[in-house]
C-alpha cells in the first residue's frame, strides 16, 4: 500500500464559452507542474424526442471533469455541438448544451472529448475553504455521536497515521453491497455496516471531518488508460487534505493515495447548502425530451 452534484448551479465563478470542435481555454491553469501521465476520455449523450412534434429549443448540460485536482488537469475540451461552459463555488465545471431543431421522435448524439495530464503522486494545492471541509453536512453527519466516538478511537497524533487508520476501519467495517439510487449517509452505514460507494464515501469523509481532517467527497469514474465513460461505471470516493494536497482514499475499491492516475474527477460533491445538486451526472430541460447515457 503506498503512502501517500434539478441542477442548482448558484453563484457561478466563471463562464466560458466554446464551439464545437475547438478546445475550451482554461485560463486559471497554468504549466503542466508535476502533471505528467496523459489520458484521454470520451462519453456520448443520446438526446431524443418523444414526441411527434417538431423541439426547437432544448437544454442539455452534464459535467466535465474538475478542472485540476491534485492529481488531475483539464488539457483540452472538444465536444460535436457548440457549448458553454461554466464553474460553480467548488470548482466543478459543466458543459450546457442548447440544441436546436429535434425532429419527431428523433435524436442527437452529443459526444465530448477531454484530454486530461494525470499525476501519480498529489500536487500541491490550496485547500480551498476549509471550513466547509471540516463541517457536518447532510448525510456527512460528522458529528453524531456514533461517528465521534469511533474518530476517537482512532485518534493518533500524526494525521497521516490517522487517515490510514480511518481509512482501514471503514475498508474492514463496512460490505459493499450493489447499487442503491437513494443517498442514505455516513450514519446509515454506521448503524447497518453496508452501503455502496456513496455510503463509503460520506462515511469516511465523515471520520476525517470529526478529526479535523479537511475531507470531501468525489464522483466521477475509475479505469486505468484512456477509456470511454459509461453510466455503470460512476463511482464514489473520498479525498483528504494533508500535507498542503488532496489525496486519494477509496475504502470500498482499496486505494488509500493509490492508482491516482486511474481516479477521473466529475466533481466535488457537495450534500448541502447553495452548492447542493441533486443530479449525480447531467440534467435537461424541454418537454417531450428523454437523454441517455450511452
Amino acid at each position: 500500500m503506498s503512502w501517500l452534484i434539478r441542477a442548482c448551479f448558484v453563484s457561478l465563478v466563471t463562464l466560458l464559452s466554446g464551439c464545437a470542435g475547438t478546445p475550451s481555454s482554461m485560463q486559471n491553469i497554468e504549466g503542466d507542474g508535476g502533471y505528467q501521465v496523459p489520458k484521454q476520455i470520451r462519453y456520448s449523450f443520446t438526446v431524443s424526442n418523444v414526441t411527434g412534434k417538431l423541439l426547437e429549443n432544448t437544454q442539455f448540460w452534464t459535467y466535465l471533469p474538475v478542472p485540476q485536482t491534485s492529481h488531475q488537469k483539464v488539457k483540452k475540451i472538444v465536444a460535436n455541438y457548440p457549448y458553454q461552459e461554466k464553474r460553480d463555488e467548488l470548482g466543478n465545471s459543466s458543459i450546457y448544451f442548447n440544441l436546436k431543431d429535434i425532429p419527431p421522435y428523433g435524436s442527437k448524439i452529443v459526444s465530448i472529448t477531454v484530454d486530461l495530464l494525470m499525476s501519480d503522486r498529489p500536487i500541491t494545492m490550496p485547500v480551498g475553504d476549509r471550513t466547509r471541509f471540516i463541517s457536518r453536512e447532510p448525510y456527512i453527519e460528522s458529528d453524531d455521536s456514533r461517528i465521534v466516538a469511533i474518530a476517537a478511537q482512532l485518534h493518533n497524533e500524526s494525521p497521516a497515521v490517522m487517515a490510514q487508520k480511518d481509512y482501514e476501519w471503514v475498508a474492514k467495517n463496512v460490505s459493499s453491497e450493489g447499487y442503491v439510487a437513494e443517498d442514505r449517509g455516513a450514519v446509515f452505514a454506521i448503524e447497518t455496516r453496508k452501503g455502496d460507494c456513496t455510503e463509503f464515501s460520506y462515511l469516511l469523509t465523515a471520520l476525517y471531518r470529526a478529526q479535523q481532517i479537511p475531507a470531501r467527497a468525489l464522483g466521477g469514474y475509475v479505469f486505468s488508460g484512456n477509456g470511454v465513460m459509461k453510466a455503470m461505471d460512476y463511482h464514489n470516493w473520498t479525498e483528504f487534505y494533508l500535507d498542503g494536497a488532496w489525496q486519494i482514499a477509496d475504502a470500498q475499491k482499496g486505494a488509500f493515495v493509490d492508482k491516482q492516475t486511474d481516479y477521473v474527477a466529475m466533481r466535488v460533491i457537495a450534500t448541502g447548502g447553495a452548492a447542493a445538486v441533486a443530479s449525480q451526472r447531467f440534467s435537461y430541460a424541454g418537454e417531450g425530451l428523454r437523454v441517455e447515457m450511452n
